[in-house]
């Protein structure tokens, strides 16, 4: 396809991108079918059900790696076609054996996560692409489809499912089905970003602005890019700075039930929601404040928010206060997730930022070790109350070192833009 073809086609392409990252954003609402699971079954552990999530998660987030032979070889048709069938098949996969754990670590875990490292790491890398002109914006937006899973798809599988969890199975089965055709049909619509397409953009801009272009550094590989300092340092900041987020989402529900008190805590299902539509919204508004503000200022601003809101909660008792300021944390998390995608093309270029970013996005795994791990290790209970303060503090200490290593990485843009 021609650079001028492409152009005209692009938002098009982009609706269908974001159509294939909204369907595999259903893992979001794992919470409803672990609730219904462990109503069905009640002889399975609450541990040993959550491990199917945990599989997914580590597969959609360490997946690219060891896939990226198989990623680079494909283009990006084939990759989302091959992405909606895992996941498909891992979904339709459990309504046959999903009363089996082990088979739903199979196909939940192995087969949907497998699915989920084809599409979101992928679709991230190509809208950025494609509307490189406002990389920020497309990448908020394409988060923003993904992170809304828990919005969307969670009241209407528990719609499906039913309170007594009877219906888990044919909601298995039924959205299986759906996002396998859809993610499909939708792969249809994506083409390969032609040569020169991305600088055909640059130039654009150039000219309707008196401001110099905006450069990025030398395309690397990933075996370069591992070898430079930029690429720990960006790992590390992501890394530490979304554990917060990961914090307040992960236990967002244990922490309202537990520390809210009265009848906040008495909902706190719907207290979860707030928090999870607030990283949705995150994912959206500061895409938007990045295109203008800059993507290196909302990075610094973003950890030093975590960190001010992690060290309100530790010092915070209960009430309304608890679901606001996770709330805003959340909105956090949300906005590293935007950033994430053009700041790797910034600094290792756009020729393989597919497999860099697939590398990068190690920083969610890491979070998700770190996170919960935080509120479940450090958790107090003296007198009957329970105190989440030690895991806060340890969340802002950890945002405070991102904020600095934010410091560092503009540093080190500025320093790519001042060369000729």
């Amino acid at each position: 396809m021609t650079i001028e073809k492409f152009k005209s086609k692009r938002t098009l392409i982009f609706v269908a991108a974001l159509i294939a990252t909204f369907c595999a954003g259903f893992g979001y609402s794992w919470s409803i079918i672990q609730s219904a699971l462990m109503t069905t079954h009640p002889d399975w552990t609450a541990s040993a059900i959550a491990i199917t999530y945990t599989l997914q998660v580590s597969i959609s987030c360490l997946g690219p790696i060891p896939l990226s032979p198989i990623i680079t070889r494909l283009n990006v048709k084939q990759n989302i076609m091959v992405g909606g069938i895992l996941y498909g098949v891992g979904l339709i996969g459990c309504f046959f054996f999903g009363s089996s754990l082990p088979m739903l670590y199979l196909f939940y875990g192995g087969f949907a996560g497998a699915g989920v490292a084809f599409i979101y790491p992928q679709m991230m890398s190509y809208s950025v692409k494609v509307l490189a002109d406002k990389g920020s914006l497309a990448s908020g937006l394409m988060a923003a489809a993904y992170g809304s899973g828990a919005v969307i798809w969670a009241p209407v599988a528990q719609g499906m499912i039913g309170n007594d969890g009877s219906g888990l199975p044919h909601t298995f089965l039924v959205l299986g089905l759906v996002f396998l055709i859809v993610i499909v049909c939708m792969s249809l619509f994506l083409s390969d970003i032609p040569e020169g397409y991305v600088e055909s953009l640059s130039s654009k801009d150039e000219k309707k602005s008196s401001a110099p272009a905006k450069k990025t550094a030398p395309d690397k590989t990933r075996g370069e890019m591992v070898k430079t300092a930029t690429c720990w340092i960006m790992l590390i900041c992501f890394s530490l700075a979304l554990t917060s987020g990961m914090l307040a989402i992960s236990q967002a529900k244990g922490i309202v039930a537990d520390t809210a008190g009265g009848a906040i805590a008495a909902h706190a299902a719907l207290a979860v929601s707030i928090i999870t539509l607030f990283n949705t919204l995150g994912r959206l508004f500061w895409g938007t404040v990045s295109t203008k503000t800059g993507i290196y200022n909302v990075n610094i601003i973003l950890c030093i928010i975590g960190a001010v809101c992690m060290g309100v909660l530790a010092f915070l008792p209960s009430g309304i206060g608890v679901v606001i300021f996770l709330a805003l944390t959340a909105s956090c998390f949300g906005g590293f997730a935007t950033l994430l995608t053009p700041m790797t093309a910034d600094f290792f270029g756009y020729k393989n930022l597919t497999v860099n970013f697939g590398f990068m996005y190690i920083a969610f795994a890491v979070a998700a070790l770190i996170g919960p791990r935080l509120a479940t290790s450090m958790v107090t209970k003296i007198g009957g109350v329970t105190s989440y303060s030690k895991a806060y503090i340890a969340g802002a200490i950890l945002s405070l070192v991102a904020a600095a290593l934010a410091v560092v990485l503009k540093g080190t843009y500025k320093k790519i833009q001042s060369k000729a």
